[in-house]
């Protein structure tokens, strides 16, 4: 059969029409009718920056108040102003036209409906409104409309800036035919490979875009933006925004953007990557806020300005002044949410709250992942034996586009359907991913299952007899270029779309895939000119009747859609199973849908180091479960980065080796990016760091399961633990993973030792030799190129287990309970199946730690198991292990004297103890089921009785 797709005499060569009269026509009636359009454009980049003139903004001022069940409602003229109360330390600000409904995104899990209204007090003057809760107060300035926040002591937390008027909306500077600065893309993001087509499949693919310039025009020229200004304090912080390519943790100083976009190789340079999260958190001396921009639109972001700028200058580009900083969207409606903390994670979990957080990811999810843009059949099966062989842990392997005929989304070749049962066969508890794509392919039959039957290709067909697609400017399906030369885009945006989605997954998983991957949901489309900018027109027309927007507004929620579509297929088809979705594409909120990943990284140490600012700023905006490609995507890795940067990313929430096609590679450089591409040292470290991460699972198992009930980020920057400690306000190459183990990874090449800052307030201790250092110092440590400095605070237990070579390998029997004593120590060990939903339904076991010494050298551990409905847990033991250079005298339960056994003897034997040389800890086997304290008596006779 010939492929109906290269040559479709039906393809709308859109580069050749004007879109400006029937964009008009058809938001102008019929069932698209609600939406007003403009005969103004301008022929410039479509993208351009939303721009703000300070000499034209609004002066409004407030002519009267209402008091609200849960706030004032303000008259401010032309305008309606609304604060609305969600919590005593959450407010709504909202301003809009007379009569216009507030805007809640899809971003938004709980809307105002759904939260308590709190108690508060409304008092005014003629020069101020004061709306007081328990704990803020939020100040309306009359004359000149502003918003004051206030802490229940009086100080100042945020207010608006109003030298220059007040928060409003503004026509952009760039609006009314004017050109943009903004240049096109100066070549294929993708960029060609050795070859024009694919070798596979024939398909024109990354190596041939469509390169003819496209007529665009505005289609909203004259809708107004909203802005709102903001006073800073000279020594404000400011983290999150989301996925910002940025080389430093805290973001004053900078411009940054929300427009989602296929970021081949991306830089710091780049305004804008594949994930938009307009939210932020302000970090000052009187506490931590947050500030929620809900906008899907294009949104710019203008923290204060710097005055003395440290790393790269040119990162520093914010239209800000020292004192002021001011966000602004390219259309929709001015509307922010603003939360108070005093701490961060106070401003995490409100907004989390509000947003949703993270799902609790069956374990095999937080397991290593390898995979790679066409591995050829063969590999997809001797790859991960490969790893068993090498005795590194593995838990997942993916297949990339490759394995779809023809790159028809919901289809899979013969051979790779072939490498999938082989890999279902033997190696079982194996789990497959299998990545997808939202462009289907204009075919009416192909090769659907690989079994040499050609069959109607039915997403294709459904989805054109249900008018499911997204439509173009004249209202026809819009067709461009993607994986198939000609394909069409489901409109997500509409609820009965994304259930025949999800319908459509029951290939995959008949074939025995066990989680998606959903790649492009930018979404994007190989189109490179200064139109498109490798995306959808911003014209394009999604949803029907009311609910019916254009691609500018709809842009970066398509991503969010496209994995809420695939997360109900789990609802239809593993009902039972937790999913496990990897988004690139993201809103706000998106976290309580799919994991995602940082896209199409480099493989060289700058994008080593970028990274993990990166990542650490996604966790402090809600994207607890995140990743990026370790080692990199884009080229390949020297060995002495590889290995860097594999003991890194196994401590990472989403931990997956990934990387570029080789045909796209020097014909000197490696095929592949696994261990024993390089040499038996790359082995050995990758063996003993992913065997690490393994052994901390039920740690970081702990960890997801709290971030999916408050929201705190897992990978996280020092100053989320740390805000009061000056220090660590900037540290943009060391984090913590999860709340007690501090890593700092070496991001140089060929540095063999780094400088390290412990933080003040805690004693820490060196994870591999048992050092113990004060906080608040910097040192400098040796750090060869298989050593990893860690070090984990004091009076904390980190639960660890065996090693495994997959996560479900063994039962979890013996508990270690590795405890860093120097007063107390406490820790709540959740446990449940790791793969199911039935925790939903309360089947979990929550065991309560404490372990505490007393002055006269008596460390006592205490057990209570608190909560108990997993039926089928087989933890059975304990084993304490104490961080102590000394054994114990002796060891009791009550009446029950412990036997003192050889270290290497003591986990097989219950009630036992011994002092271990080797690792400089005690050990204490302890059983579960003991009841009665158990202490260990290091100095002095003690009194010899348990409790």
């Amino acid at each position: 059969m010939s492929d109906k797709n290269s040559r479709d005499s039906d393809f709308l060569q859109v580069g050749r029409r004007t879109l400006l009269k029937s964009t008009a026509a058809l938001l102008a009636g019929g069932a698209f009718a609600s939406t007003p359009a403009s005969a103004d454009h301008y022929g410039s980049k479509i993208h351009y920056e939303p721009q703000v003139n300070e000499n034209d903004l609004m002066e409004l001022s407030v002519e009267g108040h209402e008091v609200l069940d849960d706030g004032v409602k303000l008259d401010l003229g032309t305008h309606e102003g609304y604060i609305r109360l969600f919590s005593d330390t959450m407010a709504r600000v909202a301003v809009v036209e007379p009569g216009e409904k507030e805007y809640e995104s899809r971003g938004i899990q709980n809307g105002l409906n759904e939260w308590d209204e709190p108690n508060f007090s409304v008092d005014s003057s003629p020069e101020k409104i004061a709306i007081e809760t328990d704990t803020i107060t939020v100040e309306i300035n009359t004359e000149l409309f502003g918003v004051r926040f206030l802490d229940e002591d009086g100080t100042v937390i945020n207010e608006d800036y109003l030298e220059k008027g007040s928060s409003g909306y503004v026509q952009s500077p760039e609006r009314g035919g004017e050109e943009s600065e903004s240049a096109p893309p100066e070549s294929c993001s993708y960029g060609p490979t050795n070859d024009e087509s694919d070798s596979e499949t024939d398909s024109s693919g990354y190596g041939s875009p469509t390169k003819e310039d496209v007529g665009m025009t505005d289609p909203t020229p004259n809708e107004p933006l909203p802005y709102v200004y903001k006073k800073a304090d000279e020594d404000e912080a400011f983290y999150g925004f989301g996925e910002q390519p940025e080389l430093t943790l805290d973001q004053r100083g900078k411009k940054l953007e929300n427009w989602n976009t296929d970021q081949y190789a991306y830089m710091y340079q780049n305004d804008y990557v594949y994930t938009s999260v307009p939210f932020f958190v302000g970090l000052k001396d009187a506490g931590a806020y947050g500030i929620f921009f809900d906008n899907p639109h294009h949104t710019v972001f203008h923290t204060p300005e710097v005055a003395n700028p440290e790393g790269v200058e040119e990162t520093y580009d914010t239209d800000a002044g020292e004192d002021y900083y001011y966000f602004v969207g390219d259309g929709g409606q001015l509307t922010y949410y603003f939360s108070y903390g005093p701490e961060i994670d106070d401003v995490l979990e409100s907004y989390t709250d509000l947003t949703g957080t993270i799902n609790l990811p069956p374990k095999w999810a937080i397991g290593f992942h390898q995979s790679k843009w066409e591995y050829s059949p063969t590999e997809l099966v001797e790859v991960p034996h490969q790893y068993r062989e090498e005795e590194i842990p593995i838990d997942a392997m993916h297949f990339d586009i490759g394995y779809m005929n023809n790159y028809r989304v919901f289809s899979i070749k013969d051979e790779h359907r072939k490498a999938l049962q082989t890999l279902n066969e033997r190696m079982p508890e194996l789990k497959t991913v299998a990545v997808n794509d939202p462009g289907v392919a204009v075919d009416e039959e192909i090769d659907v299952d690989g079994d040499g039957d050609i069959e109607p290709y039915e997403p294709y067909l459904e989805g054109t007899a249900n008018d499911y697609w997204t439509k173009d400017a004249n209202g026809d399906t819009f067709k461009a270029r993607v994986w198939p030369d000609v394909a069409v885009w489901p409109d997500f945006s509409r609820s009965e779309v994304r259930s025949w989605w999800a319908e459509q997954h029951d290939v995959l998983f008949d074939a025995g895939f066990d989680g998606i991957k959903n790649d492009m949901g930018e979404p994007a489309v190989f189109q490179e000119n200064a139109s498109y900018d490798w995306t959808m027109p911003v014209d394009n027309v999604h949803g029907t009747g009311d609910d019916t927007m254009l691609h500018e507004e709809y842009h970066n929620m398509y991503g969010f859609d496209y994995a809420r579509a695939s997360r109900e297929s789990y609802d239809i088809y593993k009902p039972e199973e937790r999913p496990f979705l990897l988004n690139r594409n993201l809103y706000a909120g998106g976290q309580r849908y799919a994991a995602i990943w940082t896209g199409d990284c480099l493989s060289n140490w700058s994008h080593l180091r970028l990274q993990i600012p990166m990542m650490m700023n996604m966790g402090l905006s809600g994207l607890a479960f995140c990743g990026h490609d370790v080692g990199g995507f884009v080229g390949r890795p020297s060995p002495e980065l590889f290995k860097r940067w594999i003991e890194m990313g196994a401590f990472i929430p989403y931990f997956r080796n990934h990387t570029d096609t080789h045909r796209k590679q020097d014909p000197d450089l490696p095929r592949n990016q696994h261990p024993w591409t390089y040499d038996e040292e790359a082995v050995d470290i990758t063996r003993k760091y992913t065997e690490l991460r393994y052994k901390l699972l039920p740690y970081l198992y702990n960890e997801f399961q709290e971030s999916s009930e408050n929201g705190k980020p897992i990978f996280q920057p020092l100053v989320y633990q740390f805000q009061d400690d000056d220090e660590v306000t900037n540290i943009a190459d060391q984090f913590l993973f999860g709340d007690d183990v501090l890593v700092a990874p070496v991001v140089e090449e060929g540095a063999t030792e780094r400088d390290v800052y412990l933080p003040e307030g805690e004693v820490w201790v060196d994870f591999w030799t048992h050092d113990v250092y004060d906080g608040g110092q910097w040192m400098t440590v040796d750090a060869p190129v298989d050593h990893l400095p860690m070090y984990v605070r004091k009076d904390s237990i980190i639960p660890m287990r065996e090693v495994q070579q997959y996560t479900g390998e063994k039962p979890l029997t013996t508990l270690q309970l590795t405890t860093y004593l120097d007063d107390e120590a406490s820790y709540s060990f959740y446990e449940d199946d790791g793969a199911t939903n039935d925790f939903e339904d309360g089947e979990y076991n929550v065991t309560d730690f404490t372990i505490t010494e007393t002055e006269g050298g008596v460390v006592t551990f205490d057990s209570e198991m608190t909560v108990q409905n997993y039926d089928d847990s087989q933890l059975s033991s304990y084993l304490l292990r104490l961080d102590r250079s000394e054994a114990p005298r002796k060891v009791q339960a009550g009446p029950t004297k412990y036997e003192e056994v050889d270290a290497d003897a003591v986990e097989a034997t219950p009630n036992s103890f011994a002092y271990s040389e080797d690792e400089d800890v005690v050990l204490a086997h302890i059983p579960a089921d003991e009841e009665r304290k158990v202490k260990l008596f290091f100095n002095g006779r003690g009194d010899g009785n348990g409790q």
